[in-house]
């Protein structure tokens, strides 16, 4: 498939022997003008790309020997060439009409630089809105999923977005990577939309499900909100603090964690503010 005939590249990132054996399982389908670009570290030492995929003209395989999710994530971005990209995990399962559908989402709103839509799972039992909404005005009980975002891809090369790699799992906090992403992007004046359309499958627990409780995941929020409400963060953690009911963590140990991750992210801005 030439680049000129691509419209959308699926951004697979992978790791190690197992997620590309993910990826040559999932069967994703054949669709004209679409292309799976997949990111592949592989830190331990270098392995063949399997048969399937060679074979594949709509499969591209960069290799890398880092870890970390987010670096992952940025790899792809900068090897990318379609006009739009989606990000996608080793255990994510598409059909042709949903992939053409994303394309046809970004023809019919030009005016979107970012557009998330919704995914379906055994794993998570997450809520959303009936309604399409801009994501810089998103309602209450709304989070996003890093395999739900799509994004043109000049537009946020154009503004030097990427993802930060002190969050996501292999980073400093194991999570909250497209929570940044999505932020620093509409910091930079891109646009956001939602449309409640469902694009994939994953049957499997997200992170935030699987991890939710732990004391690693709490001090990830703090950081998180630390960037995305630098102002509002402490009545954010104290309202958070209140509804906190979990025999394994008490309040106490919910705040403790969750101003561990705020202080050390809030000493990271400032020394970067300053160094500028």
């Amino acid at each position: 498939m030439k680049d000129t005939d691509v419209k959308l590249q699926v951004l697979i990132c992978t790791f190690g022997k197992v997620g590309i054996r993910n990826i040559v399982t999932a069967d994703h389908p054949h669709v004209d003008g679409v292309e799976y670009l997949v990111s592949w570290q592989l830190p331990e030492g270098d392995e063949p790309v399997p048969e399937e995929l060679v074979n594949r003209p709509d499969f591209k395989v960069i290799k890398s020997a880092t870890r970390g999710l987010s670096r992952n994530r940025n790899l792809a971005l900068q090897a990318a060439t379609a006009p739009f990209c989606l990000i996608s995990d080793d255990d994510v399962h598409y059909t042709s009409e949903k992939l053409r559908l994303i394309i046809d989402s970004f023809e019919h709103h030009p005016e979107a630089d970012i557009i998330a839509f919704k995914y379906a799972s055994t794993g998570d039992q997450k809520w959303y809105p009936d309604e399409t909404f801009s994501l810089a005005k998103p309602p209450k009980g709304y989070f996003i999923s890093s395999i739900e975002i799509a994004f043109r891809r000049e537009n946020i090369l154009a503004t030097g977005i990427h993802f930060n790699e002190r969050f996501g799992i292999g980073g400093e906090y194991m999570a909250g990577e497209e929570d940044v992403f999505i932020h620093d992007a509409l910091n930079h004046n891109l646009h956001g939309i939602f449309i409640p359309e469902f694009i994939a499958t994953h049957n499997h627990a997200s992170t935030g499900v699987r991890h939710n409780a732990t004391p690693a995941f709490i001090r990830t929020k703090g950081a998180t909100f630390v960037h995305t409400h630098p102002h509002t963060w402490p009545l954010r953690m104290l309202l958070h603090a209140l509804r906190h009911n979990s025999p394994d963590l008490s309040r106490f140990q919910y705040i403790k964690q969750w101003l561990d991750g705020a202080t050390a992210e809030r000493k990271i801005s400032f020394n970067c503010k300053h160094r500028h």
